[in-house]
């Protein structure tokens, strides 16, 4: 099975569900109930050569998640050139998203990033703390359109496909329609209104709608939000999947085997 969509105009060929590495070394679920974020880099990188071989080729992770070796490993398993990696930073100024480039190619063990993002970009400048807990400042997209500018040097020598940003905020979504060399976005979507830094549930559906008709690839995450609805699983994919004719792809925070062909099975019920 293989329930593809064209990457806009990169010429790259994606599944439309997508393999969020996060639960590799994030404990996820209800609160008092966490579990996951145990898996080996090895092991990480078995199953998603196996959710390859399955027909999820599309596979995200980022700097502060720890799952770089993760995604490596499983880099070394599968064709290079049939996989889309999405790669994640908090990079501000242009030689850090330089930096930010190399790092990735670095510890993923490849030539380029197919997707290379400006991580949980906010309105205003927010604290946050990394997997390993440390803090950093993620800034606005105004104070990150250095690093940009250096993705796009990237693209233009073939280190980077495509250009990114990914935000919890309904006002950056906005302000991201004004910037054309933003090719994906990626946001929160979710059945309970959860993880949306501004602005109302329709407020998010309309700015998302409103980027794809723009001509973005656009791709949503915290579907289960960050695992607290995986008693709902099902529940709160369909409601993910119903937007399904201006969402290209649906990031879910996997662990393993058996939430692939949960969730394939799924999106082959629901996508028409």
């Amino acid at each position: 099975m293989r329930l593809t969509t064209r990457l806009g105009d990169t010429g790259l060929t994606v599944s439309r569900l997508c393999y969020g590495t996060e639960p590799f070394t994030f404990k996820k679920g209800p609160e008092g109930a966490k579990t996951q974020g145990d898996v080996p880099p090895p092991e990480g990188g078995r199953r998603l050569a196996e959710a390859y071989r399955l027909g999820v080729n599309f596979w995200d992770t980022s700097d502060d998640y720890g799952t770089h070796s993760h995604v490596a490993e499983g880099l070394k398993l599968v064709p290079r050139g049939e996989v889309v990696v999405a790669d994640k930073t908090n990079a501000h100024t242009y030689d850090e998203g330089v930096e930010a480039v190399e790092q990735s190619l670095r510890d993923l063990g490849t030539e380029h990033v197919d997707i290379m993002f400006l991580h949980i970009v906010p309105p205003r400048p927010v604290e946050r703390r990394d997997a390993e807990g440390y803090p950093y400042v993620s800034g606005p997209l105004s104070s990150r359109m250095g690093a940009l500018k250096a993705f796009l040097d990237a693209k233009e020598t073939g280190r980077v496909r495509a250009t990114a940003l990914s935000t919890h905020s309904t006002e950056t979504l906005r302000q991201a329609l004004e910037v054309p060399e933003i090719d994906v976005v990626c946001t929160t979507l979710n059945m309970a209104g959860a993880l949306v830094d501004d602005g109302t549930q329709e407020d998010r559906i309309d700015a998302i709608r409103d980027l794809h008709d723009a001509g973005k690839f656009v791709y949503v995450i915290k579907i289960l939000h960050a695992g607290r609805l995986r008693a709902q699983a099902e529940e709160a994919i369909r409601y993910a999947l119903q937007f399904h004719e201006f969402i290209d792809a649906w990031n879910i925070g996997m662990y393993g085997l058996g939430d692939i062909r949960n969730n394939l099975k799924l999106f082959g019920e629901v996508l028409p």
